[in-house]
């Protein structure tokens, strides 16, 4: 990955799914080079709440997510044009309140939380953006952790922050080039976690 590699739509933000406050399957669409309203452009294939967010060039995904209960699908939308998400493959394990990145050509899921009983992940899953195929577990963070951030670098991968319990600060960076374990890179100047993160 690297160079003019962008993370999600080149001309559009979009939100998928949510609570308002039941659970809701609407994918909204704003866009960036006009100040206006979002519109509803399509529906995730499940109502489902704190999911994860991966983008490849051309599409956008939302994996994993709770329902109730915890979800372990990933739904795949088109940015060329307004249409339903369809049902593209699994996450290795139903979580909900995951962080998502993405490279160039995958996207990941980390961390995440489960019921019953309640048990935060440290798992790191992985699935393509070439083809529609189910997630692999493919490293872990250095600690279990739900409701952390997720961010994305041409080349790496970060989960920061989240929720333990208690709250936590740690920076953990995996590479997109090889799958192996996170590394504790550093610290968020707050523990703190339901951040939004870029």
């Amino acid at each position: 990955g690297g160079g003019d590699y962008t993370f999600q739509g080149s001309n559009f933000g979009y939100t998928s799914g949510g609570s308002v406050p039941s659970n809701t399957d609407t994918i909204d669409k704003f866009s960036f080079s006009s100040d206006a309203n979002a519109t509803d452009v399509g529906n995730l294939t499940q109502t489902r709440q704190q999911i994860a967010g991966q983008s490849s060039s051309e599409y956008g995904y939302a994996s994993g997510g709770f329902s109730p209960p915890q979800r372990d699908t990933i739904d795949k939308f088109p940015f060329t044009s307004d249409a339903n998400a369809t049902d593209v493959g699994n996450l290795s394990i139903a979580r909900a309140a995951s962080a998502g990145q993405s490279s160039s050509e995958s996207g990941y899921s980390s961390g995440g939380f489960r019921t019953p009983p309640t048990q935060r992940l440290n798992t790191i899953d992985k699935f393509p953006f070439a083809a529609d195929a189910n997630a692999t577990d493919v490293g872990d963070l250095t600690q279990s952790r739900n409701a952390a951030g997720g961010q994305s670098s041409a080349v790496y991968g970060y989960t920061s922050g989240g929720n333990g319990p208690p709250n936590l600060n740690t920076i953990d960076k995996f590479p997109f080039s090889s799958d192996t374990n996170a590394a504790d890179v550093g610290d968020l100047a707050v523990a703190m976690s339901l951040f939004a993160s870029q």
